[in-house]
């Protein structure tokens, strides 16, 4: 992952940015290479030298940092909504469906409860929730002892 950041840090460089456009932009026949230019980017591996002084990219060294990028992300649960749709209608039939999925139709039940059942079903418990409450998918006690889903119980 350290190659990953380096690279990142490279290309937040405008010097390093500009130099990786210049040795991208040359191909397989490369560029002279620049020892300063070059610095960053070699710290990074993603340049490979040439016969006769010139650097190309490392195609091969950007395939192993994007995989490893990828590798460093965390896999979705299967099966669970991490992000709620920004469309209304396909947010609103999302929370339906979690909604019925949870609660049965005559059933109050405490907060712990949902957050309980949410979980199972959602990544974030909170914002679900609350969203559920705000579009009137889902009622609860003031204080939040008890949701049910409304003219249901």
């Amino acid at each position: 992952m350290q190659h990953v950041i380096q690279l990142l840090a490279a290309l937040a460089n405008g010097r390093a940015r500009t130099r990786f456009a210049q040795v991208a932009l040359a191909g397989e026949a490369g560029t002279p290479a620049d020892a300063a230019a070059d610095r960053l980017l070699r710290a990074a591996g993603v340049l490979e030298d040439l016969p006769g002084g010139a650097v190309k990219v490392d195609e091969a060294a950007l395939a192993a940092l994007l995989g490893e990028a990828r590798a460093a992300v965390p896999s979705r649960p299967a099966g669970k909504v991490d992000l709620l749709p920004r469309q209304r209608a396909l947010r609103i039939q999302v929370l339906r469906e979690l909604a019925a999925a949870v609660l049965g139709e005559d059933e109050r039940i405490p907060e712990r409860e949902l957050n309980a059942r949410l979980g199972e079903r959602a990544l974030d418990i909170p914002g679900v929730r609350r969203a559920l409450v705000d579009e009137g998918i889902v009622a609860r006690e003031a204080d939040g002892s008890a949701y049910w889903r409304p003219g249901e119980g």
